[in-house]
């Protein structure tokens, strides 16, 4: 589900290792189908729920998706890759919960409940639940794709996590299984949304058993695996027969495999492609007018949860005071920014998108008063501030290469500089960088989040979250990632998540800057498309002849 990327705020924000229930901006919930839209002036996202064919015979035909890379292979379980997730999540793969329209829905699970005392959650699996070999789907499978999750060093860490309060796995009979809880936790149920199952049989075996499944998946999805032309495309097929009127309705579906971003955008032009799930940055705003698009394509504005922040060390001096904190955010001119840099793609944002608040303005005045309040004064008369008579100088890790997010950095010197406080950049190599955040040599940096909608904060904020390495340690934050931990379901997670986020936006253990908007192109052609955020919903999708 989630995955924590180290990246530039403006360079790019696909990654090399490409992630939402109150977005930071309005939206339409009851839309059947995305706006077309010259720009992002409103956010608006993908349906949940997919509208119905308005077709009387919608079965049949091919929807071709473009795919930014090769996967390494095929197995959710080995990596969380985007370009894995794309093609096997929900299509071959399911999960036993599916957390749609802020409710638990049923998946590969038909029923599941939760004991009196909050310890005891037991799954019952669908009666028709087959693997794509026939085989059927037992316990067992739940049971094997769970366990290593949970042992400490797992190679899925973020998942590791969301499974915190999870002790163990039990198979019970008529084909069940049973989560055993340290402590009662309502997100136990979260994490059963993301968390795809495997075959027990390949999983439970060695060497060319796990390898093959990575090769040629065997799920219990819509689509099953049919072929993959290595460095060209991925097929998947229907994998039972047509149910009117049920979906899928796709004969196959293929995933072409194209590095060239441009290239797919041609592509995607001729008709070769019906599905751009993002436009470059490069590409946006000029390749997607309308006369370039002409009347066979449509843009369409995925919001994820992907959002980006500056994270102090709050072992450093006066980064450990909130009110210098919000000085520095006062000083990040994020209106400005989001336009000239980011082409209007970019959202500023006061808080993590689960919850609603506007995002500080740039205001000197105002920083600077908060920088008197707190102490930090030009003791010497030459302009900086100090502390104990040492002016006080903070370093901004860049990574190499990141020129628009250097030309950000630059102006946010200034407008520093003009509140007495020196800011050095420092551009360096990813790997570099990621060695100094994790040894705590830094002052700042900026970090991007791959959220998802209704996630587990402690995740990112937690004592042993993805933000641990900065230091940052609160009683009251744990006091409401608990409350977030117990509220029993989605719905009643948003208030609390949205109390959350105002403490964060007040406490600012880190600075937040924006969510990151995606523009798509999707042909015409292409009906009843669904999802949350930018992860798509192909399940029920239809194409005209």
């Amino acid at each position: 589900m989630l995955l924590a990327s180290l990246a530039c705020v403006a360079c790019t924000r696909h990654h090399g290792s490409p992630r939402r229930p109150v977005s930071a901006a309005p939206h339409d919930a009851g839309a059947s189908e995305p706006h077309r839209l010259a720009r992002p002036s409103v956010g608006v996202k993908l349906p949940e729920i997919a509208p119905k064919p308005t077709r009387p015979n919608p079965y049949g035909g091919t929807l071709r998706v473009h795919l930014e890379a090769e996967p390494p292979h095929l197995n959710p379980l080995q990596d969380q890759l985007q370009v894995i997730q794309r093609v096997v999540d929900h299509l071959v793969y399911e999960t036993l919960i599916e957390c749609r329209e802020n409710q638990y829905r049923p998946g590969l699970a038909e029923s599941w409940e939760v004991s009196p005392d909050g310890e005891r959650v037991t799954v019952k699996l669908r009666r028709d639940a087959r693997w794509h070999d026939d085989r059927v789907v037992s316990g067992l499978d739940v049971q094997a794709t769970f366990e290593p999750l949970l042992r400490t060093g797992s190679r899925q860490a973020l998942w590791h996590a969301m499974l915190e309060d999870v002790e163990g796995v039990d198979v019970v009979p008529e084909r069940g299984a049973r989560f055993r809880l340290r402590r009662p936790s309502d997100l136990v149920l979260r994490a059963l949304c993301e968390i795809p199952i495997l075959p027990a049989e390949n999983l439970r075996k060695t060497g060319s058993a796990v390898t093959q499944l990575g090769r040629q998946p065997v799920g219990t999805g819509p689509f099953r695996f049919a072929s993959w032309e290595r460095g060209k495309r991925i097929r998947l097929v229907r994998s039972r027969p047509a149910e009117r009127p049920q979906p899928p309705f796709l004969d196959e579906i293929v995933f072409e495999i194209d590095g060239d971003g441009s290239r797919a955008m041609v592509r995607t032009r001729r008709g070769e492609i019906d599905v751009l799930p993002r436009v470059l940055d490069v590409l946006y705003p000029e390749q997607v007018t309308p006369a370039t698009l002409r009347d066979t394509l449509e843009v369409w504005w995925l919001t994820p949860d992907r959002y980006s922040f500056i994270v102090p060390n709050h072992r450093r001096g006066p980064l450990a005071d909130a009110r210098f904190r919000q000085a520095l955010s006062l000083l990040w001119d994020r209106t400005r920014l989001a336009d000239e840099v980011h082409h209007g793609l970019a959202r500023p944002i006061g808080a993590p998108t689960f919850a609603q608040v506007p995002a500080d303005p740039l205001d000197l005045k105002r920083a600077i008063a908060l920088l008197e309040s707190a102490g930090f004064r030009d003791s010497d008369g030459d302009g900086v501030r100090d502390v104990g008579g040492v002016p006080i100088r903070l370093s901004f890790l860049l990574p190499s290469g990141a020129r628009s997010l250097a030309a950000e950095a630059r102006g946010f010197a200034l407008d520093l500089r003009r509140a007495g406080v020196l800011l050095d950049t420092v551009a360096i190599d990813a790997t570099s960088l990621q060695a100094r955040l994790d040894g705590g040599d830094f002052d700042l940096a900026t970090l991007t989040w791959e959220g998802r909608r209704d996630e587990d904060p402690r995740l990112l904020f937690g004592s042993q979250g993805q933000l641990a390495f900065s230091g940052y340690r609160s009683e009251p934050l744990q006091v409401l990632l608990d409350q977030v931990r117990l509220a029993v379901g989605p719905s009643a997670r948003v208030p609390v998540l949205q109390h959350l986020g105002e403490w964060l936006a007040s406490e600012r253990p880190v600075i937040f800057l924006y969510r990151h908007d995606v523009p798509a192109l999707v042909a015409k052609r292409v009906h009843g498309l669904a999802g949350v955020g930018d992860r798509l919903d192909l399940r029920s999708v239809w194409v005209d002849p």
